[in-house]
């Protein structure tokens, strides 16, 4: 907190709640951000805390976006322009909608409502996730950690990818039978190949197979006090390293075969 005209107590820029778009283009408060993200969670590092501040502001916009269009075939509009972002005390980014817009099939309940867009197919719907999500917040938000942080732009579209593939990996089978092909399609419409930046394998940890999404980037969480080994997807392991992690979190994994089978 900092004290104001008149002792007052105002939020730093960082921490007050302000539009996306106006924080993204803010080095100075996207730094400061970071570097408070990364001292909360005993990441002393600046890359290292930048690597984890991306991956959560990003899944803040990923969760809701991407969980619409699995739980209900829904684009809700995320771009940078229609959401506001602050901090919660703990550090987390909160998003916040500053006008509400939706894109729907045409057998939708909200079509012809107000605020609501209609397209025909269901690629005309993952388009608009694409021009919302990817092209309206997710790429500038990869440009301006880029900026802040310094390096390429691999990891942070690497961070994307698996973010981008976890809420259809996940997904009941009941509302979406098909999880592989859901991730898919999914990591289809990200760009400069950012989808072959994980690879689809399978977990089972007692309620069956589902899709498990391996990095071929670095999130640098193995790094953090809270964590004693590098995780299932980590790209830092070998399949021996990766049998030996799941044998301790009591899950199976198994690669995928080309043609979709599996293997291990």
């Amino acid at each position: 907190m900092r004290r104001g005209r008149g002792h007052a107590m105002t939020l730093p820029p960082s921490t007050a709640r302000r539009p996306a778009a106006d924080l993204l283009a803010d080095q100075r408060s996207l730094r400061d951000w970071i570097t408070r993200y990364g001292e909360q969670h005993g990441a002393g590092r600046f890359p290292v805390a930048s690597a984890l501040a991306f991956k959560a502001y990003t899944w803040a916009l990923i969760e809701v976006a991407i969980g619409c269009w699995v739980s209900e075939l829904r684009v809700l509009d995320v771009s940078s322009s229609r959401v506001a972002v602050s901090i919660d005390p703990s550090g987390e980014p909160v998003a916040e909608f500053l006008s509400v817009h939706f894109t729907v099939l045409p057998d939708d309940p909200m079509a012809g409502q107000p605020g609501v867009a209609v397209v025909e197919t269901e690629a005309e719907l993952l388009e608009a996730l694409r021009r919302t999500l990817v092209e309206g917040h997710l790429a500038p938000a990869v440009e301006a950690f880029q900026l802040v942080r310094g390096g390429g732009a691999r990891p942070l579209w690497g961070t994307v990818a698996q973010s981008m593939g976890y809420p259809a990996a996940t997904a009941d089978p009941a509302l979406l039978p098909d999880r592989a092909g859901a991730v898919q399609r999914l990591l289809s419409i990200l760009p400069h190949d950012a989808g072959a930046l994980v690879e689809l394998a399978e977990m089972d940890d007692g309620r069956g197979w589902r899709p498990l999404l391996l990095r071929r980037t670095c999130c640098y969480a193995y790094t953090l006090p809270a964590y004693q080994q590098p995780c299932l997807t980590c790209c830092l392991l070998d399949d021996d390293g990766r049998d030996a992690v799941a044998a301790a979190d009591q899950v199976a994994w198994r690669r995928c075969e080309p043609g979709g089978g599996t293997s291990n």
